[in-house]
């Protein structure tokens, strides 16, 4: 049988818009950070970074920069959670220097990351790599399988995917702590990127406010589309 305590805390998790004043944990907060990590990402390069907003300066223009949403403006905590397509050298070369030591690299880890990976995130200048690339392997796709080598279009789909599966990894972590989010897409990026000194290949995926759902917190009742529409078999 499954465990019951993962299917409450999906069930209980909800986007909360108003939230109490109680600050969340440092604890509890590391511990969700940490379990936020272990999500899965492609090729594991964990193109990931959780901002944690302390400074009440940064946060009030954060919160404009969310267009003063009750969330952002009433949660304790306010988290931006930014993609990182910039750092997939700097992770690649870690996941290579871990794993030499734990011990000689095989060599599938040492032609995957080596070989493979910079092919794939490798668009060159002004992403003009890219679209070659792309119309290589549609053509080859008519012949045989191939996977999509990638224009810079592609890698930045294929990172922010990587980082909403930590995102979702981080609310239902905070859900089983007993604390509450709202995922915000709703804010300017432009302003955002500047006040966050944010680096060119990096981007914010979106805001997370965070803490205790107050009585109006909850807005509306849950609608789920019929299963039908989500689920297909073939």
């Amino acid at each position: 049988m499954p465990e019951a305590p993962f299917y409450t805390t999906v069930e209980s998790r909800r986007t909360i818009r108003d939230f109490l004043p109680d600050a969340v944990p440092q604890e509890v907060l590391d511990r969700c950070l940490d379990a936020a990590r272990l999500a899965p990402s492609s090729s594991n390069l964990q193109p990931w970074q959780f901002i944690v907003i302390r400074d009440p300066k940064v946060r009030q223009a954060a919160n404009a920069a969310c267009l003063d949403q009750m969330p952002a403006k009433t949660a304790p905590l306010l988290i931006a959670l930014v993609t990182r397509r910039d750092t997939w050298r700097r992770n690649r070369d870690e996941i290579i220097r871990i794993f030499e030591s734990r011990g000689p690299l095989r060599p599938s880890q040492a032609s995957y990351y080596r070989k493979i990976i910079p092919v794939v995130y490798t668009t060159g200048p002004f992403g003009l790599l890219g679209p070659l690339k792309r119309a290589f392997s549609r053509v080859t796709s008519l012949f045989k399988p191939m996977p999509n080598l990638m224009s810079r279009g592609d890698v930045r789909i294929m990172a922010h995917k990587s980082t909403a599966l930590a995102a979702a990894t981080f609310m239902l972590a905070m859900r089983a702590e007993g604390y509450d989010t709202c995922p915000m897409e709703g804010f300017d990026p432009w302003r955002a990127k500047a006040l966050l000194d944010l680096p060119r290949g990096a981007e914010v995926n979106m805001f997370l406010a965070v803490g205790k759902r107050s009585e109006a917190g909850l807005w509306w009742d849950r609608v789920l589309m019929p299963r039908d529409w989500a689920v297909r078999e073939i």
